[in-house]
C-alpha cells in the first residue's frame, strides 16, 4: 500500500472516530444552553421523554468550570426502605424517584442529612449537568467547591407522573358502535314480536 493510500485511511478513520465520539456526546447530553437562564434551556429528547414536566421544574441556570447545572427544587413527599427510594416534589413541576447509593447524605437547610433520616416535607436542592441526566447533590455548602463535588442519584419518573403523561389512546366509537348494535338488535326484536300478533 503507498504512501497516499496510507494517508487518506487514516484521515477517514479519524473523521470516523470524530464523528462516532460525537455522536456519543449528543445522545448523553441532557441539554443545551442557548442562554443562562431557564427559557435558554433546550431539553434533549429523552430527557423530555423522561420528564415531561422537567422544563417548567427549573429554578435558575449556574455555570461552573466551564460546566452549565440547572438547579432544581423538591420536597421529599416519602421516604422508602431507609432512604433507597425517595419520592420527591420537583417545585413547578411533577414528581420523581431518587434511588440513593448507600450511605447518601444531602444538605438540608444546611445540615448534612442521611438519606435515611430524610423525612415528608424536607426541601432539597439538586441540579442536573448539561451532560448527565441525573440528580447531583452539593457534596459541602461552600459556595467555590459546590458546584465541582457532587454525588450522583439516579432518578426515574414517578408511577403517578408515568400514568399522567401516558397518551389517551382510547375513544369513544367503540361505545357508540356497541349503542348501535344493541338499538338494531332491539329493533330486530320489536319487528319480531309485532309480527307474531
Amino acid at each position: 500500500m503507498n504512501t497516499k493510500a496510507i494517508k487518506i485511511l487514516s484521515t477517514a478513520c479519524l473523521i470516523a472516530c470524530a464523528s462516532v465520539a460525537t455522536a456519543q456526546t449528543d445522545v448523553d447530553r441532557s441539554f443545551n444552553a442557548a442562554s443562562k437562564d431557564c427559557s435558554g434551556i433546550q431539553w434533549s429528547e429523552k430527557a423530555l421523554a423522561t420528564y415531561p414536566t422537567i422544563a417548567s421544574a427549573c429554578q435558575n441556570v449556574q455555570e461552573r468550570n466551564g460546566h452549565t447545572y440547572v438547579k432544581f427544587q423538591g420536597t421529599v413527599s416519602s421516604n422508602k426502605n431507609s432512604g433507597e427510594q425517595l419520592v420527591v416534589n420537583f417545585k413547578d413541576g411533577g414528581k420523581v424517584t431518587l434511588t440513593p447509593p448507600p450511605q447518601t447524605s444531602v444538605y438540608v437547610n444546611g445540615k448534612k442529612t442521611s438519606a435515611a433520616k430524610l423525612q415528608r416535607g424536607d426541601e432539597l436542592n439538586f441540579y442536573i449537568a448539561e451532560d448527565r441526566l441525573a440528580a447531583q447533590f452539593p457534596e459541602t455548602t461552600e459556595p467555590e467547591v459546590q458546584m465541582t463535588h457532587f454525588t450522583i442519584v439516579p432518578m426515574t419518573v414517578h408511577e403517578d407522573e408515568r400514568m399522567a403523561s401516558l397518551p389517551s389512546t382510547a375513544s369513544d366509537w367503540p361505545m357508540v358502535a356497541l349503542g348501535g348494535v344493541l338499538l338494531l338488535g332491539f329493533g330486530g326484536f320489536l319487528s319480531w314480536s309485532g309480527r307474531r300478533r
